[in-house]
C-alpha cells in the first residue's frame, strides 16, 4: 500500500518560516520556528489535530525533510504551481 508523503521544506535555515506540503504540491500548513529541529514538531508530530485530519485525507502518511528522497524543491514547486492552476480561485 502506497504511503502518502507530505514534505517540509525548507531543508535548512534559522528563523524561517517552514512548510509542510503533500506531494501533489498543497501547502498545508506553515509556522516559523527558530530552526528545522523543530519544525516537525511545529508543523505535525505536536500537532494531533492535524494529525487526525492528515489521517483521514491521506490514510497511512510519512512526513519527510525535502531532500530525504528524489523530490526536489523543484519539483514540488513545480506541482504546487500546477495544482494552483487546475484548481484557480474564484474572485
Amino acid at each position: 500500500m502506497k504511503r502518502e508523503k507530505l514534505y517540509i521544506t525548507p531543508k535548512e535555515g534559522k528563523n524561517c518560516v517552514f512548510t509542510i506540503v503533500h506531494e501533489s504540491g498543497e501547502a498545508l500548513a506553515s509556522h516559523f520556528c527558530s530552526n528545522l529541529g523543530y519544525a516537525r514538531s511545529d508543523l505535525e508530530s505536536g500537532r494531533p489535530e492535524r494529525q487526525k485530519e492528515w489521517k483521514k485525507r491521506f490514510g497511512n502518511y510519512e512526513v519527510l525533510i525535502i531532500g530525504d528522497d528524489d523530490l526536489t524543491d523543484d519539483e514540488l514547486i513545480k506541482r504546487n504551481h500546477e495544482l494552483f492552476e487546475a484548481n484557480p480561485k474564484e474572485e
